[in-house]
């Protein structure tokens, strides 16, 4: 034992500098977390959102429906066709049959037709009761509502986006702070490798820093897993097809303080039926169906058609112009069933209406509350926290290897490192996920 302790001294002040040495360059390198690779795609969470709200191919499709709303309407501005109508027409005559007549039947151009019997009618139909101005108004409120269900599916895409965002965002920064100390215990084990070569320490604290070692690659990994799950998700959402890895950058993940509490709940109140998409197509849909009792109270008044007939050749004179109306007889069918459906359809959306006004309100209170509670939480996080955490585990690093506090100080400290790292990040995480359930449940951009 005393020939190892002269022969120590020396040799364990050389692999402390090393691994000081070490530890001190792979702090200070920042490009630790991701690999700058060519098919990475880096970009802020105003890019991803621009990309987004280009490319989605739901928001496009969506799109052609308000298109679809507005070719009804110019078809309800046009007037029915008029009907033409050619018949009893004979195409030919034996001589039997010219023999019963008194005089030939001429040609009508040149030789054609001649001896020829047949008739034309042309009917056009006239819509009465304002039937046209009806219709026109019942399919603009039709492109009202199309304009509305696209602005409810964008809220809900862009809620589902920003949050997917967010939690990818999230899982990359986490997964930094492990790819961090898995390089920085990988170049502990490098060091103390020799020293356990040497029996400068023992196998067991040897081990255990192989085991943090694996307990953090397979942390990497399952965080790499959900990154996985969740670039999928973004990737639909983006409309992106190839194999591309997505990288939020972190610029915007830190809270605005300063603008989260000058938000006033007063003012978010008074505006939260204001904006709400689906709100607004409870109420389209109760002007829609009173546009459409107005236009089926309208159907149950028959439309008239005048015609006007050439007759060659079948009557009493050989050529006969007549001119007549017809109408329908409301006897039985008044349009009494599509007149009621009407009228339950209205009170049906009243209720409707009511009831979300009430969700609405209800959903508004706990939102905001739950926005309240987690800046709360952040704001009592100091500032210089996260900044005085990083100088503290690398002051408990340099004194583990100096050998001024044991392994078992040093990974507790680590533990407690990685646990706050996580709260601090959730923290944010949890900012961005109710702001925008706040803004979701207003309407609008907070």
């Amino acid at each position: 034992m005393k020939w190892k302790d002269k022969k120590r001294t020396p040799n364990i002040h050389n692999l402390k500098m090393n691994v000081l040495i070490g530890l001190l360059i792979t702090i200070s390198w920042n490009g630790f977390a991701l690999t700058q690779q060519k098919d990475t795609l880096k970009l802020s969470r105003q890019q991803y959102e621009a990309v987004f709200l280009k490319q989605n191919l739901v928001l496009m499709a969506e799109k052609f429906k308000i298109d679809q709303a507005e070719a009804f309407v110019l078809q309800a501005k046009l007037w029915p066709n008029p009907n033409l109508t050619l018949e009893d027409v004979n195409l030919w005559a034996t001589k039997k049959q010219l023999s019963y007549l008194d005089e030939p039947l001429p040609s009508v151009f040149g030789s054609a037709a001649k001896n020829t019997q047949f008739s034309v009618r042309l009917e056009q139909q006239i819509m009465t009761a304002g039937k046209r101005k009806k219709q026109i108004a019942l399919e603009k409120v039709g492109v009202k509502v199309a304009e509305q269900e696209f602005e409810e599916l964008l809220r809900q895409l862009k809620y589902d986006f920003r949050n997917t965002l967010t939690e990818l965002q999230y899982l990359q920064l986490y997964s930094k702070v492990f790819l961090k100390q898995r390089d920085l215990v990988q170049n502990l084990l490098t060091a103390y490798k020799k020293q356990f070569e040497s029996n400068y320490i023992s196998k067991g604290d040897f081990m255990r820093l192989q085991t943090l070692q694996l307990e953090l690659s397979k942390q990497i990994i399952e965080l790499d897993k959900e990154q996985n799950e969740k670039e999928k998700d973004l990737k639909i959402l983006l409309s992106i097809t190839d194999h591309a890895s997505l990288f939020v950058l972190e610029d915007d993940f830190t809270p605005n303080l300063q603008k989260l509490e000058s938000i006033e709940f007063l003012n978010l109140e008074d505006e939260i039926f204001a904006h709400r998409p689906d709100v607004k197509l409870v109420e389209l849909e109760n002007e829609q169906l009173k546009s459409l009792l107005i236009y089926e109270k309208a159907q149950a008044i028959p439309d008239v058609s005048f015609s006007t007939s050439y007759d060659r050749g079948g009557g009493v004179w050989p050529s006969f112009f007549g001119f007549g109306i017809s109408i329908d007889l409301p006897f039985f069918n008044r349009n009494q069933g599509a007149i009621k459906h009407a009228h339950f359809g209205i009170e049906n959306t009243t209720m409707r209406f009511d009831d979300i006004r009430l969700r609405v309100k209800a959903e508004f209170n706990q939102h905001y509350k739950d926005f309240l509670s987690a800046l709360a939480f952040y704001q009592t996080i100091d500032v210089d926290f996260e900044k005085d955490l990083d100088t503290i585990f690398e002051s408990y690093t340099k004194n583990f290897i100096s050998r001024n506090i044991s392994l078992l100080q040093y990974l507790d400290f680590q533990e407690a490192y990685l646990e706050n790292k996580k709260i601090i990040l959730e923290s944010k995480k949890e900012i961005h996920l109710h702001l925008e359930t706040l803004q979701y449940t207003i309407g609008k951009e907070i």
